[in-house]
């Protein structure tokens, strides 16, 4: 396998390509942009153009990753070469998150059709689709076995519209499920939040879905207007990405999510989150420090980091998907947590990413796949050396 970052631009259609290897060669191209970058579709035709055999992927982001640095007035894309590895894309419309479980079902059973699928990468509209409903359908059709990871798309902090390019240009409601098939193909995954819980466990007493109405029988927004304050409590839902929720589900207590905020509705008292939060879940307040993100960002490299050969760094390529609520938080030291990415990842490996508004990740200890908020993830894509003598 061959990975190569092609290049970044500021909107203008050329795009300068670089990668050492003939066109003809790339079998797929990931890339991210702003919504405004992507919405005129001007990017994808140009690497559509610039690749005509490869399968062309991406999504809007809050941020752009590309090695060490965050970048907004870039879009980023990275070209891969694959010598023993199929690649196949599914996709699916959602046009209301009810329909997302059945979604992730068809687009499990479009990817299952092979013994040797090695793992699957996917990108979904961050607002019309249940990140939950969706991973929940993959898993009921493809089974834990397989690794599932990627991200919600998102529009910075607008929470309007969000696009998926999915082998066309890029759209809403769109879900994109990338295959990877063979022997040799390794999909790694690396997830760690950082976030410190505060204040009292409460239990969920009245929800619906990813909407909470109370805890402990006391209304959702009553709860984070004590905590927040007037001022910070004005500024909901965007300050309340610096505020999420741990979640102990209920049939599942020893496995914990990050919920980030993602609205409120002050006419029935809810708030809305990044995934469902059922009754029963047992919740507590979150907050962050520059200094434990970052260190959280370190961990998931490390979990990673075995997959990458120092005399072949482009035979494995990264790719980070992060919150934008921890870009909130971190503000203008948002690139802390991508130099310790890279100063674990051996700085030559290519790496891209982008921040969004639900990851998608295996727990590190169950290998089950989940949607999470709030944390760093990185998946790391890369395919086993052929010994000499073969």
């Amino acid at each position: 396998m061959f990975a190569q970052v092609l290049s970044s631009h500021d909107g203008r259609p050329e795009w300068p390509v670089g990668v050492p290897h003939e066109p003809e060669s790339v079998g797929l191209v990931l890339y991210f942009g702003s919504r405004a970058q992507l919405t005129s579709g001007e990017t994808y035709e140009t690497l559509r153009r610039a690749f005509p055999d490869a399968v062309v992927c991406g999504c809007s982001a809050g941020g752009q990753i590309v090695g060490d640095g965050v970048v907004d007035d870039a879009v980023v894309a990275m070209g891969f070469v694959f010598e023993r590895t199929a690649v196949r894309l599914a996709s699916e419309i959602v046009a209301d998150p009810a329909g997302s479980r059945a979604c992730g079902e068809a687009l499990g059973r479009a990817l299952a059709g092979a013994d040797d699928l090695a793992g699957v990468f996917v990108l979904a509209d961050g607002l019309s689709v249940n990140g939950n409903e969706l991973v929940a359908g993959l898993i009921a059709t493809l089974g834990d076995e397989i690794p599932i990871t990627g991200g919600m798309a998102c529009d910075g902090t607008a929470f309007e519209k969000t696009l998926v390019a999915a082998g066309a240009p890029p759209r809403s409601n769109v879900v994109a499920a990338l295959g990877f098939y063979g022997a040799d193909f390794h999909m790694g995954f690396g997830i760690s939040a950082g976030w410190q819980v505060f204040g009292p466990r409460r239990r969920v007493t009245r929800s619906s879905g990813n909407r909470v109405y109370d805890v402990d029988g006391i209304p959702m927004l009553d709860l984070y207007r004590r905590y927040l304050g007037e001022e910070e409590f004005a500024g909901l839902p965007t300050t309340g990405l610096r505020f999420p929720l741990q979640i102990h589900h209920p049939e599942a207590p020893d496995e914990t999510v990050v919920r980030a905020v993602l609205g409120v509705d002050h006419a029935d008292g809810s708030m809305y989150f990044g995934g469902d939060i059922p009754v029963g879940a047992v919740v507590q307040l979150m907050r962050g420090t520059f200094g434990r993100l970052t260190e959280a960002a370190a961990d998931a490299a490390r979990q990673v980091e075995d997959v990458v050969d120092p005399a072949a760094p482009n035979a494995a390529a990264a790719i980070l998907v992060s919150c934008i609520g921890r870009r909130i938080l971190m503000g203008s030291t948002i690139e802390d947590e991508v130099v310790a990415v890279a100063e674990r990842l051996n700085d030559p490996m290519p790496r891209i990413g982008f921040y969004s508004l639900g990851e998608i990740s295996p727990y590190p200890e169950t290998r089950r796949a989940a949607l999470h908020n709030e944390t760093m993830t990185i998946v790391t894509f890369s395919e086993r050396a052929v010994s000499s003598h073969a």
